[in-house]
């Protein structure tokens, strides 16, 4: 086998692989809390989701995360949003929270790998996705305030 071919072998290998390998892009990570009225219920340390790629990609592809953990989708201004769990594994909590910070709407238990959308049904701000069960376990409900700097207090 000549040199020519050996490169072409390997550009080639290098070409599938690079489609097929999933990059990990470090999000800036911050606090987040939810009060029910003066009461905490619970703080989170967040990825804060707020480019449109990152938005789309979400947790997909993550294979765990701690329980204290989430990803914040802040779409930065009000919109109707939907969401899927296509390549997500992690079963998850969505937490639909408008611009005020006030949350709307509560999906428990998303299922992984499922295309069928979960909408928000109004509009909101940003999306807060928590692992499965959290909803039930901090009793977290419509109504309930969140705080963090991307919302007006």
């Amino acid at each position: 086998m000549t040199l020519k071919h050996q490169f072409l072998i390997v550009w080639l290998i290098s070409l599938y692989l690079s489609g097929c390998v999933i990059v990990e892009t470090k999000l800036k990570r911050e606090e987040f809390q939810i009060f029910d009225g003066d009461t905490l219920k619970v703080a989170y340390q967040v990825e804060i989701a707020e480019s449109n790629s990152a938005r789309k990609r979400g947790l997909m592809y993550r294979k765990s995360m701690a329980s204290n953990q989430g990803m914040l989708l802040d779409y930065k201004r009000p919109a109707n949003m939907a969401i899927w769990m296509k390549n997500t594994y992690i079963p998850l909590d969505i937490i639909f929270i408008d611009i005020n910070g006030v949350i709307l709407k509560i999906h428990e238990r998303a299922v992984p790998h499922s295309t069928k959308r979960i909408e928000s049904d109004s509009r909101v701000r940003a999306v807060l996705e928590v692992n499965a069960g959290q909803i039930a376990e901090f009793d977290i409900k419509p109504g309930d305030q969140v705080r963090h700097p991307s919302f007006v207090q």
